[in-house]
């Protein structure tokens, strides 16, 4: 009897590759119940700079988690923009290096063989691509809307164009790149249900790009566009169908408005040779027709992509960053400050040194809390300040002392001229309530027409009173003749 061999069986988990998600696999088929609602999956390469930004922007529209594929020969540098959105209790980013170069179909499937089950809808996304949702800026709209009914729905491009960068500008894509093509183009991009995107079919049929269409798999699938539209079909005959599609029934412009891709693929001249020089290896091999490009061909690709203005992406980031200001301690002005360091007078001293030193103390920069300037006990002390050229003057912030008689300013006057013999009175405060300074809640008058003046005076009517400040701010633009004829002009 021959003597009997063992037999290297291959671990269980291994069995199961390219036929069932790991986690799956290990729960009989049964799916276990997901840890996200929306997540956004990644390959990047060369994208540390803009990382951020395109995790910002997507968290605040409502995916809860992103896994990130780095493609860099080294990770370490994406790896350090994104650390604050791994280092947490609930981390943000789940974070793989796939070392070879261009296999954004592999990294994919790695997605699906192990963290797929982890989340109910799906997208794969680029990091020159926002999905932008006028409107609502919530991708749950989206699966509310259409999930009963639907396991995808199809988002189409949108390009951006280079907004005539011959280089790439620092800093934020969205506020850098306003301009885009009149309506959608063909190519889209699907927020899936996770059980639609088959990971035994994607191991199969390999070359179908999950991406941008699911009905290559070869499975059922109830798949709708933005407007409700079925997509059975839309990638027959590509691109020739789709845009016969698309130039029907207004369909470009209304896809744009329900709901679409934003894409940010050439964001200056230097990148039709970028594109070629970050790798053309594997999945990014039709990379290499952007550089091959002629100056008619890059021309036209400008004009297509640069043909309207839509600040609807960069005045949402805007108003999303802006919020940093409502954070302010002290409260800051959309002007710019006219006084600091100029000439000032007043009436009296009671410190040391000459009226003109005691009063250019208030306009010194520095808040103290405490009284920078002090006129003597007399009748209606004035403090002036020259801004030193005819102004438009918008704003003024008193600060007031905190270390006592706070009440002293609760009644004054300010008056503006611009030749120190007419004055124009734009506040007279009557016993009005006690406000602070440094500690944020300063006197603050705003015009947003704006009062001309050169001069500035403050004063306290009244018999033997005193006039103490810790710092007068004063802001406003200097004097425009156009914007004076326009606030002129006869109606």
């Amino acid at each position: 009897m021959a003597p009997s061999q063992s037999v290297n069986l291959p671990p269980v988990d291994l069995l199961g590759y390219g036929k069932l998600p790991l986690e799956v696999a290990r729960n009989k088929g049964i799916w276990p119940a997901p840890h996200y609602q929306h997540s956004l999956v990644a390959c990047a390469r060369w994208e540390t700079e803009s990382v951020v930004e395109w995790l910002t922007y997507h968290r605040s529209i409502g995916f809860d988690h992103v896994y990130l594929y780095c493609n860099d020969d080294d990770p370490t540098a994406l790896y350090e923009a994104v650390m604050p959105f791994i280092i947490a209790e609930k981390p943000f980013v789940t974070f793989h290096h796939y070392r070879y170069v261009g296999e954004q179909f592999q990294m994919y499937r790695h997605f699906l063989r192990h963290h797929v089950h982890e989340t109910r809808w799906l997208m794969f996304l680029d990091i020159d691509e926002f999905v932008c949702l006028p409107g609502s800026n919530d991708i749950s709209s989206v699966s509310t809307r259409f999930g009963a009914d639907h396991d995808a729905v199809y988002l189409n491009w949108c390009g951006y164009g280079h907004g005539g960068h011959v280089e790439r500008p620092a800093g934020s894509v969205l506020r850098h790149y306003p301009y885009r093509e009149s309506g959608a183009s063909p190519f889209t991009k699907i927020l899936a249900k996770a059980e639609a995107v088959s990971y035994r079919r994607a191991c199969e049929n390999p070359h179908v790009a999950i991406h941008h269409d699911l009905f290559g798999l070869g499975a059922p699938l109830r798949a709708c566009n933005m407007l409700g539209e079925s997509m059975e079909g839309y990638y027959n005959n590509f691109p020739d169908h789709a845009w016969s599609f698309l130039n029907a029934d207004n369909r470009r412009e209304r896809l744009v408005q329900a709901g679409y891709i934003a894409h940010f693929n050439i964001r200056s001249e230097q990148d039709f040779t970028r594109r070629v020089a970050r790798g053309c290896q594997g999945d990014f091999a039709a990379q290499t027709h952007w550089q091959n490009k002629n100056a008619q061909e890059r021309a036209e690709y400008h004009a297509a992509t640069n043909a309207v203005l839509d600040t609807y992406l960069s005045d949402y980031w805007e108003a999303m960053i802006g919020k940093g200001w409502q954070t302010s301690i002290v409260p800051c002005s959309q002007w710019d400050l006219l006084s600091r360091g100029k000439r000032a007078t007043q009436s009296s001293t009671m410190h040391q040194g000459s009226r003109d030193d005691d009063a250019s103390r208030a306009v010194s920069g520095f808040l103290t809390g405490h009284p920078q300037h002090h006129t003597t006990l007399e009748d209606n002390p004035w403090w002036m300040v020259d801004l030193e050229v005819l102004s438009h003057i918008h704003q003024i912030m008193i600060f007031n002392r905190l270390d006592g008689v706070m009440e002293r300013l609760a009644s004054f006057k300010v008056e503006v001229s611009h030749d120190r013999i007419i004055w124009k009175t734009i506040i007279d405060r009557q016993d009005g309530p006690v406000f602070g300074g440094l500690d944020g809640t300063p006197f603050n008058w705003i015009d947003e027409v704006g009062v001309l003046g050169r001069f500035v005076r403050v004063s306290i009517p009244g018999k033997q009173v005193y006039l103490q400040t810790d710092q007068i701010e004063i802001f406003g633009r200097p004097f425009s003749l156009d914007d004076f004829k326009a606030a002129n002009a006869p109606d």
